[in-house]
C-alpha cells in the first residue's frame, strides 16, 4: 500500500509544478527519473518503522542502515546489513553481552571496514571475518560519525567534531552544537547546528539554511552533498566562493526516511521499510 500512496504522491507533486505524464516518473534537478520499488527490508523494528541512516560498502554491494527496534529490545538502536543482490536474509548488529546502542555508522570502502558509534563509544566491524572490536573513546556517546582516512565523530554533550589519529584526539570544530555533518574530498564540510544548516572551509562559513531539522546528509559518487528533509532532497551547491554556496531542492518526496547512493550513483532511498531506487531516464518529454 505504502509503494502505492508513495507514487501517487510523487506523481500528483510532478504533474503540480511540471506537468507529469508518467506515472512512476520525477523531475530531479532537470531530468527525468523512474521510480522503483525494490523490497522492504525485514529487520525487528519497533511499531512505527525508523531508519535514520543508509551506506554501502561497495566492494561487496551490502546495504547498512541504523533502524530502532521493537520497543521491548534493551536497545533502542541497531545497525542492520542486507545484500543488494540477494536481499534475502539480514544480519544485525548489537551488543550480545553488553548494551551498544549503534544509531550512527561510517564505512572505509578501502578496507572493508564500518565504524560504529553507540552508547559505549566507537567501535568497529571487520567485513572480511565479521568481527566487531572496540575501537575508541569508550563511555562516550556518539551521535554523528563519519569516516573519510581517519574517524571523526561527535560526542553527545559536547556536540564538537574531534577527529581520532591514531591515540590522539584532535578537536576540529568547536564553534556551535553540531549535530550531524559531512565532508567531501575539497575537505568542506556541511554541518547540521541548532541554528541550521552550515557550509565550512577552513576559517570560513556560510549559512545555508536555517532549518535544523534536516534528516540526514549524505555524498554521493561525484562528490555532491545532499540533505532531505519530509519535504524531499535537496542538494548542497558549494561554489569556488564558499559565501555563494546554497541548498536547492532537487525532488519533492515525502517522508524520506534515509538516503545513500548505489554503486551507479543512482539515488536509493527509504519510506518507513520499502527501499526504492531512482534511475535517470532517457525520457524527453515532460515527466
Amino acid at each position: 500500500m505504502i509503494v502505492v500512496i508513495l507514487l501517487f504522491y510523487i506523481s500528483t507533486a510532478s504533474s503540480e509544478e511540471v506537468g507529469t505524464v508518467c506515472n512512476s516518473c520525477i523531475k530531479v534537478n532537470t531530468a527525468c527519473y523512474n521510480v522503483s520499488y525494490l523490497f522492504d527490508i525485514e529487520a525487528p523494528f519497533r511499531n512505527r518503522i525508523v531508519i535514520s541512516k543508509l551506506g554501502i560498502l561497495r566492494s561487496t554491494n551490502t546495504l547498512f542502515f541504523s533502524f530502532e527496534p521493537s520497543i521491548e529490545d534493551k536497545e533502542y538502536y541497531k545497525v542492520g546489513f542486507i545484500n543488494l543482490d540477494n536481499p534475502v536474509n539480514i544480519s544485525v548488529i548489537s551488543g550480545e553481552k553488553q548494551i551498544m546502542n549503534f544509531g550512527t555508522f561510517d564505512l572505509d570502502q578501502d578496507n572493508e571496514l564500518v565504524y560504529l558509534g553507540g552508547s559505549d563509544g566507537i567501535y568497529v566491524l571487520d567485513t572480511k571475518v565479521n568481527r566487531v572490536a572496540p575501537y575508541g573513546s569508550r563511555g562516550d556517546m556518539i551521535i554523528s560519525l563519519f569516516y573519510k582516512g581517519y574517524v571523526y565523530f561527535i560526542k553527545y554533550g559536547e556536540f564538537k567534531i574531534t577527529k581520532k589519529r591514531g591515540d590522539n584526539f584532535d578537536v576540529l570544530f568547536d564553534m556551535m552544537q553540531v549535530k550531524n555533518f559531512v565532508s567531501n574530498k575539497y575537505d568542506v564540510s556541511v554541518l547540521l547546528c541548532d541554528y541550521g544548516l552550515f557550509a565550512s572551509k577552513r576559517d570560513e562559513m556560510v549559512w545555508l539554511s536555517k532549518n535544523s531539522y534536516f534528516r540526514g546528509l549524505t555524498i554521493d559518487l561525484d562528490n555532491n552533498i545532499y540533505a532531505w528533509w519530509i519535504d524531499g532532497i535537496y542538494r548542497v551547491i558549494i561554489e569556488p566562493k564558499l559565501a555563494n554556496s546554497r541548498i536547492v531542492r532537487v525532488a519533492r518526496i515525502p517522508s524520506i526516511g534515509a538516503l545513500t547512493f548505489d554503486n551507479d550513483n543512482n539515488f536509493l532511498f527509504t519510506v518507513g521499510k520499502s527501499l526504492f531506487r531512482l534511475i535517470e531516464t532517457s525520457n524527453t518529454t515532460v515527466c
